[in-house]
């Protein structure tokens, strides 16, 4: 098993479950969130259910925030076993209405904070020849949807960054895999930068109402997503010597995966349209 495992980004929803999961599994758990205020209520709930959850202070996009983390890490365990990239941001909105800034502070957190802490990471790995490297993707990382294409632009960065590292350190008995979560409750748009209606005419906002009315039906109906689902996901990779690259959790990312099989883009476009009844999608002459 496992023993030392450090997750990104543990102040809410998938980050925080996945803590509070694998602490219980008795694994030694360092957990990072970027507030104060976040530190000490994650810090309180893992010592009322009597876990082994250490909780520190880390911005994966300041690099001297990163530095200081992994020393505070080295004097509490003695380095760790086990890296969980889920720290994570969110625009929202149309590509139009997305602003180049909007876009750096996007790749900032999913991909270069995700690099900077997974490059520090690294050379212990390489020179025990041991330990697991896991990024929280996303299904979107492997077929983009309307009105994310910053997000969608960072999760498959995501995808090729961990592809070619799987490669590279696969000769040093280092894993490494993707979970690609479909729709789970989190904090990701609450605190991220939603701009879907922005302006107020925004032209694109009944298309986006008929989208997100649509993409229902790729779940069962009642499907009540359970962050713990990914949390599972990610405690049976870790507890795999050879656990596969890419591992999609949830109803939504198996139904659209299985629509992508084995297919042409235009004969999954038109299932999606078909499925999801955009008949108004189609190209205009």
């Amino acid at each position: 098993m496992t023993a030392r495992v450090l997750i990104t980004g543990c102040s809410s929803g998938l980050g925080r479950a996945t803590a509070l999961h694998l602490a219980a599994s008795e694994r030694r758990v360092i957990a990072t969130v970027r507030s104060p205020l976040a530190q000490h209520a994650l810090r309180d709930e893992a010592r009322a259910a009597d876990l082994d959850l250490h909780v520190i202070r880390m911005d994966i996009c300041d690099a001297a925030s990163v530095v200081r983390g992994l020393d505070e890490i080295g004097r509490l365990t003695g380095g760790i076993d086990a890296l969980v990239n889920n720290a994570g941001v969110e625009v929202t909105g149309p590509m139009e209405h997305t602003t180049e800034e909007n876009l750096f502070w996007q790749l900032e957190t999913n991909v270069v904070g995700t690099y900077r802490l997974t490059r520090a990471i690294l050379p212990a790995m390489r020179q025990a020849r041991s330990g697991h490297l896991v990024f929280v993707s996303s299904i979107v990382g492997r077929a983009a949807r309307p009105f994310l294409s910053a997000y969608c632009a960072s999760k498959y960065a995501v995808e090729g960054l961990a592809e070619s590292l799987y490669w590279e350190m696969r000769p040093f008995g280092v894993s490494v895999s993707l979970v690609e979560p479909g729709r789970y409750p989190s904090q990701l748009t609450r605190n991220g930068r939603n701009i879907r209606h922005a302006p107020e005419d925004c032209p694109y906002s009944q298309l986006h109402a008929e989208y997100h009315a649509g993409l229902a039906t790729w779940e069962p109906k009642g499907y009540q997503p359970d962050p713990h689902e990914v949390a599972l996901a990610i405690e049976q990779i870790l507890d795999t010597a050879d656990p596969p690259l890419r591992r999609p959790v949830g109803a939504d990312a198996l139904a659209t995966l299985e629509a992508q099989y084995g297919r042409t883009f235009e004969e999954y476009e038109d299932d999606v349209i078909r499925q999801l009844g955009l008949s108004s999608w189609r190209s205009q002459p």
